[in-house]
């Protein structure tokens, strides 16, 4: 068999990682688009004539995009906190390697260290 060589971010324990706190942001996110509209739709109500005299595919689309604008921006506020989160332990596992061989007295690059990848079977 031959091994496939991918970037380290492809280890499928990150993958589902991440697409746990992505869909988990998206709901929060959604939640908070639908507390807003809900609240802007009342106060429009009372204030607009021009939203009150909207067909219902109006309104719907004004809700709908609200929720999934909100869905949109959590999620991507979270995939950029996950994403540092990430690098910093992964600097952190580097400085660990290196101090590690330090303390045996072996020499290590720092190419040797960063190695990017993880080899797959398939």
């Amino acid at each position: 068999m031959r091994e496939h060589v991918q970037p380290v971010h492809y280890d499928p324990a990150t993958v589902k990682q991440l697409t746990r706190e992505i869909a988990v942001a998206c709901v929060i996110g959604a939640a908070q688009g639908a507390l807003i509209s809900i609240t802007t739709g009342l106060i429009l109500r009372r204030v607009s004539t021009v939203y009150r005299n909207v067909r219902t595919p109006v309104r719907v689309f004004y809700h709908c995009s609200w929720i999934s604008m909100g869905a949109v921006f959590r999620a991507d506020k979270q995939l950029l906190i996950f994403q540092n989160n990430y690098y910093a332990n992964e600097l952190k596992r580097r400085s660990q390697i290196l101090d590690e061989a330090a303390d045996r007295g072996i020499f290590l690059e720092e190419d040797f260290v960063s190695d990017g990848i993880t080899r797959t079977k398939s």
